[in-house]
């Protein structure tokens, strides 16, 4: 649970650290949610391939014997622009997990569609999936709290591959998701900025405040002590022992500033620790690869019946990303690719072809 002031923009990312799985790694995770839509939240989605996703998935099957799980973060480190707010149309194509980022974009269009009613660009999500199993990825696109996550307002077109079935699996069961919730403990801190929501302020009063203390201090060394040596003694004060002097105070002053302040910081996040206590999560009681399983069934509210209407499924094939990127109309289209570096390299070839001037690749990768 975050602190109640605390944001993060969209397609930031975080470093998470579970000492129950391991003391020393820590690994990196696209936040999935938006501070704008659910600021009591911040949330990832994690895919369970290797070891360390492995065990973690093992330990929290063990739920029956578990009383709590402890996690360290790191981050949200926001990524260097939002260029994807200024675009008429915006393409995301995903494979796999990839489709993580996404979701955080899409939220926080739904907060800008529904909370503020800001018109929103025309939105194309093209992912793909190596079974139907993984369409539960979709349902994350919906918020926990489906308070304000109506799809209707948007103009979102989903465009879903699954590239190892031919046709949709004919099965009347639905796949139950098990959501685990642990009691919070009053030990549990809510995930807040280390000197607060204001921390260019902070590095401000850090800079100024130790600046002014080091004045200070300088010229009470140099009345009380470096100058007796000199008149008494004849000899000038050592240039390297007032250097190591100088930078010894140096650190003094910004090391009591930032104590000083992240001392008063935590003493507010202590308070904000309370809330943690009255937390209450909804449990899901349905799965969402139903909704494409069995359209046959009733749709149990809005925000799902408007994501159904607006997912096309296609089966046995990968999507042909050329010929979707080429017939876009709109003038100003923003292209994003996530997943496999194939995918983003295949993408970013097309954009930059010339084959259409509307077309702008926008790199949200580390390595494009």
């Amino acid at each position: 649970m975050p602190y109640v002031e605390f944001s993060y923009n969209p397609l930031s990312t975080i470093f998470i650290n579970f000492p129950s799985v391991s003391r020393l790694q820590w690994h990196p995770f696209t936040v999935s949610s938006s501070s704008n839509l659910e600021p009591e939240r911040l949330s990832v989605i994690m895919k369970k391939e290797g070891s360390w996703t492995q065990k973690l998935y093992r330990t929290l099957s063990e739920h029956a014997t578990l009383d709590g799980l402890d996690v360290s973060v790191e981050g949200p480190y926001s990524p260097i622009s939002e260029n994807f707010l200024r675009y008429e149309s915006v393409v995301m194509i995903s494979g796999g997990s990839g489709i993580t980022p996404f979701i955080s974009i899409i939220r926080e269009f739904i907060h800008r569609s529904n909370s503020l009613n800001i018109p929103t660009p025309n939105l194309l999500l093209i992912c793909a999936f190596k079974n139907s199993m993984d369409l539960t990825m979709l349902d994350l696109l919906l918020p926990v709290s489906g308070n304000v996550s109506d799809l209707s307002r948007l103009n979102l077109k989903i465009e879903a591959y699954i590239t190892r079935e031919k046709e949709a699996p004919i099965s009347d069961e639905q796949t139950m998701i098990r959501t685990i919730c642990f009691k919070p403990k009053p030990s549990h801190m809510p995930i807040s900025p280390v000197l607060g929501p204001n921390s260019w302020l902070c590095l401000a009063i850090i800079i100024s405040t130790s600046f002014v203390a080091f004045l200070i201090l300088i010229g009470i060394l140099q009345r009380f002590y470096i100058y007796p040596i000199d008149k008494n003694t004849g000899h000038i004060y050592s240039r390297s022992s007032m250097a190591v002097l100088y930078l010894l105070v140096m650190c003094t002053c910004i090391v009591v500033a930032c104590s000083v302040l992240f001392l008063k910081t935590k003493r507010e996040n202590m308070k904000g620790a309370k809330q943690i206590n009255s937390l209450d999560l909804p449990t899901p009681m349905t799965s969402p690869s139903s909704w494409y399983h069995c359209t046959g069934k009733e749709v149990e509210s809005l925000p799902q019946e408007s994501l159904v209407k607006a997912t096309n499924m296609h089966y046995g094939r990968r999507p042909d990303l050329k010929m979707i990127l080429l017939a876009i109309d709109d003038e100003n289209v923003g292209v994003m690719a996530s997943g496999p570096a194939g995918l983003r390299h295949q993408t970013a070839a097309i954009c930059s072809s010339g084959l259409a001037d509307n077309l702008h690749y926008e790199s949200i990768s580390f390595n494009w």
